[in-house]
Formats: structure tokens, sequence, C-alpha cells
């Protein structure tokens, strides 16, 4: 299994330490022969915690976006930082990520900050071409849900198709890991 390490933002938390070998089988998504890849955005550790477990239930390549400038460790200095850029609609430079176009399904998981998700991701989707691919999109959110990030991506990806969504609580650390093979089975 593939796995592309470029970069951790902020606090790390204890992942599941089950192995694929051990994982219930959600292959029902229709993964049988596809080539998958699930990337991810994660400043505290939370969509981190839940992209690695899309990934061993589903399988597939796992990959950690980053931005070239880390957002700073304490909380305070990247919601200034988040806010700053979304005033002035930029898109924080990107680490670079593998080709996309031999994947089928893309999984894509991102905090909520104030109800979007981070302009890094703005940047991702407007440099991407994931046209025909079917999108597998979660989120974690201290309260917002999945604010209006599901929207957004179906507007800057519309010849994707995306499914439905996921929000998981994170504040704090994700209290809700088997809500994500819950969500896995019924999308399937």
């Amino acid at each position: 299994m593939f796995l592309m390490s470029i970069g951790c933002l902020g606090a790390l938390c204890a992942s599941s330490a089950q192995t694929l070998a051990q994982a219930p089988s959600v292959r029902n998504l229709k993964t049988e022969g596809k080539r998958i890849i699930t990337i991810y955005f994660s400043w505290a550790g939370s969509c981190r915690d839940v992209a690695h477990e899309v990934q061993r239930l589903i399988g597939g390549d796992l990959v950690e976006l980053k931005t070239q400038v880390p957002y700073p460790a304490k909380y305070e200095d990247t919601v200034n930082r988040a806010k700053a850029e979304r005033k002035a609609n930029l898109r924080p430079p990107l680490q670079p990520i593998p080709d996309l176009s031999g994947y089928d399904i893309v999984c894509i998981g991102h905090p909520i900050w104030s109800g979007s998700m981070p302009m890094a991701l703005y940047g991702f989707f407007e440099s991407q071409d994931l046209s025909g691919k079917t999108l597998v999109h979660f989120n974690t959110h201290g309260g917002s849900g999945q604010g209006d990030s599901h929207r957004e991506i179906a507007r800057l990806e519309p010849k994707a198709q995306l499914l439905e969504g996921l929000a998981v609580y994170g504040w704090r650390g994700v209290r809700d890991l088997p809500s994500v093979e819950r969500w896995l089975k019924h999308i399937g």
C-alpha cells in the first residue's frame, strides 16, 4: 500500500491499530478493480484519523495534502491566517501530490474552518481535473457540519460523480469513527 506522507499539520491523535487484514469489508462501494486514493488535509489530526479509517476500510493509497508554508501550531494564529486567506481569496501553494489521472475513486477529506473548507482545498480542486471520477467527500468540524463544502466541491468539480458526504465532529479529536463505516456502507 502506497503511503505518501507529505506533511502533518498539527497535533497527532492516536489512530486505529487494526490492520487492513482485520478491517471489516466495505468493498460494496463499487471499489472492486478500481484504483482508489484518499487525500486529506488536516491541521489538528482529526481529519487525518478519519482519512486513515476510510483508507483502512476501502483500501487504496493515502496522501496528506500540505501547504508549502505550514499553518502555525497555535490555534489562534491558524484562525487568523485562515481568515486572512479567505478575505483575500488566496490559494496557499500546495506541496506536490501524485498524478490523479490513474485513479477511479478520489476520497477527499478536510476540516471545516468558519463554515467553509480551507482555502488550500480550493487551490487543490482548481488545479485538478477530476472529470469522470467518483468523489467521496468527508470532513471534520467543531459544530458547522459540512458548512458549504459539499456544495462548493460540486461547483468546482461538475463533471465528477460526487457522492453523499460525511461530516464528523472532530473538535479535540474524533469520537465517532464507527460512523465512517456506516457512511461508506450507506453510499455503497
